[in-house]
């Protein structure tokens, strides 16, 4: 039914677990608590700025002559972000913005 091969299973595990690995460091380790909290600080959006690293460069490429439906919904996503709004909110408008104008244009 499905065609899936043994290297993309591994690469799919290893990027789970390297994203993984961040979140939980803070649960495990009691030297958090000793940290400065400008480093605490940026230890909480570090998740968020990498994949903010990774997404965003391939969100305009992806959409080679449409790449104005991927920048739209990026723009979407980070309004609806800064406006510190849920995130399944922020994901799914962004989401949907871009089907549509994948659709329109």
């Amino acid at each position: 039914m499905f065609n899936i091969n043994l290297p993309m299973i591994i690469i799919v595990l290893a990027g789970s677990i390297a994203t993984m690995i961040p979140r939980f460091i803070p649960y495990f380790t009691p030297i958090i608590d000793k940290v400065p909290k400008k480093i605490k600080e940026m230890l909480k959006i570090l998740p968020i700025a990498a994949l903010g690293a990774l997404i965003f460069p391939f969100s305009i490429i992806d959409f080679n002559p449409l790449w104005i439906a991927g920048l739209s919904g990026v723009i979407i996503a980070f309004i609806l972000g800064y406006l510190r709004l849920n995130m399944i909110i922020s994901i799914l408008s962004s989401v949907i913005i871009t089907y549509i104008l994948l659709n329109i244009l």
